[in-house]
């Protein structure tokens, strides 16, 4: 078999944080798409940064024995489940090595994290989306572009989302939309919250009576899940359901503090839960979230900005918790390393930020105790982890 210019047979031997595959070509490091480790491919060189190919697969000439064949026109081109593919149990080992190998690169921290998952929901899970498009052309983007993706409903959608955004195609919406739904809710239509970046048409606000926007001069909708205010356009987690997981892991690994300073603290995720015995002061930029949160837990929590949280670390706090954006806590590393707390426990959804804090926190005298990988998003590359961080 001869190969055209750019084109090359490679053999994948790993994957990167991310999700794609991992090869090399002439000792420069090559990203596949949907390349899995164990994988014989023939692949196209798309296009080339410092020191990167980028290539797409154009023919498995030996498959993985991780690799699954799926059916449906939806898989390859949409990008909300790249790793659909990829079998379990080997999934969960690649995203507990990805987590250990950036804790290690990056932090210079040696772990081995423990796996935390529901098999049962490894598809059928997401409570809450974000769809682009416009005129009922409503879908995911494909991988690594901008394209619409609108072709099959996706397996990972809980059947209620998939249900809201059928609907919103038939009435022609306009993206981006982020919709949320209740999956234990009785009524369809009270399960549903709509979030647009701007007013909608009316044919969509008058057939859901939850929709909202920036500017529409009221509060927004929410629903009570779990105890937790699930609040419309605020962020929460992508599974309701999985993150009865999530909670639950972090509740453990805070033991049972006295006093505890919830960071990034949305509607009260981590700390609502608590008993009325845990003093709670919870901080965040969202006020929409703070407002829900202070009406199940009245003045315990505040709008507050990275100023303010390094003046709250500097109070004497049993625990710390922290749930930061993708791009990590940057912002409040050194009064956070600099603080008084027995505890603290970190949750991120990306290992080399959290790996980069975690290096700020040990050159400070903080020592990682545990770390756990949560499955939050089967059959992607995303992985969420958590790590119980102690001084001594």
């Amino acid at each position: 078999m001869s190969c055209q210019p750019d084109e090359n047979v490679v053999h994948i031997d790993s994957v990167a944080h991310g999700g794609h595959g991992v090869c090399r070509i002439d000792g420069q490091v090559c990203f596949v798409a949907y390349g899995l480790p164990g994988d014989t491919a023939r692949i196209r060189i798309g296009r080339r940064t410092k020191g990167v190919l980028w290539g797409d697969i154009l023919e498995i000439l030996e498959p993985s024995p991780d690799r699954l064949e799926i059916g449906g026109s939806h898989f390859g081109a949409c990008g909300g489940c790249a790793w659909l593919h990829f079998a379990y149990p080997a999934q969960a080992q690649w995203k507990r090595q990805i987590v250990r190998d950036t804790l290690a690169r990056i932090g210079g921290i040696q772990t081995d994290p423990e796996w935390i998952e529901v098999e049962s929901l490894r598809t059928g899970y997401r409570t809450r989306a974000e769809f682009h498009g416009k005129a009922g052309r409503l879908g995911f983007y494909a991988l690594g572009t901008r394209e619409i993706r609108t072709t099959e409903p996706c397996p990972l959608l809980h059947p209620r989302l998939a249900w809201a955004l059928q609907r919103l195609q038939e009435l022609r919406a306009n993206g981006p939309v982020e919709v949320t739904v209740n999956p234990e809710e009785p009524n369809p239509l009270d399960a549903i919250m709509i979030w647009s970046r701007k007013p909608p048409s009316a044919n969509v606000e008058s057939f859901f009576p939850a929709v909202d926007w920036p500017g529409k001069g009221e509060p927004p909708a929410h629903f009570t899940f779990d105890g937790v205010p699930v609040v419309n356009g605020a962020f929460s987690q992508a599974s309701l359901l999985l993150n009865r997981m999530l909670v639950e892991k972090v509740r453990r690994m805070l033991g049972a503090p006295e006093t505890l300073l919830d960071l990034y603290c949305g509607s009260g995720n981590f700390s609502l839960p608590l008993g009325d015995d845990v003093y709670v002061v919870g901080l965040e930029h969202n006020q929409n979230a703070v407002a829900a949160a202070n009406r199940a837990r009245p003045k315990a929590y505040r709008v507050a900005d990275a100023t303010a949280f390094g003046l709250e670390l500097e109070k004497p706090w049993d625990a710390v918790v922290l749930d930061p954006p993708r791009q990590g806590a940057k912002e409040v590393m050194e009064p956070l390393a600099a603080s008084r707390a027995k505890r603290i426990v970190y949750v991120s959804c990306d290992p080399a930020t959290l790996a980069r804090d975690l290096k700020t926190l040990a050159a400070r005298g903080w020592t990682v105790t545990e770390v756990a990988v949560l499955d939050m998003f089967p059959n992607t590359p995303h992985v969420e982890t958590i790590c119980r961080i102690e001084t001594g």
